[in-house]
């Protein structure tokens, strides 16, 4: 598809559209108003990532499916 045929797909679609929520977003989205919040770490967070990086290299870590087990036995009890 190029573009021009992309146009009017995306078109089509907003024309057939009564979701104003959906419209409203993509407005945002066409206008670049939509907020971009940067997150930023901090030290201690940097820190605390690396930590967890390590654990699971080492192979210290749990599986979901191990979690959820040991949370179904706390709750049994």
């Amino acid at each position: 598809m190029d573009t021009k045929e992309l146009q009017e797909s995306i078109i089509q679609k907003i024309r057939r559209t009564n979701d104003d929520e959906l419209l409203n977003y993509l407005n945002q989205l066409l206008s670049n108003e939509v907020e971009q919040e940067t997150y930023y770490t901090s030290d201690d967070q940097k820190a605390k990532i690396k930590e967890g990086q390590e654990q699971i290299a080492r192979g210290n870590y749990y599986t979901n499916e191990q979690v959820e087990k040991e949370i179904d036995e706390w709750l049994n009890k």
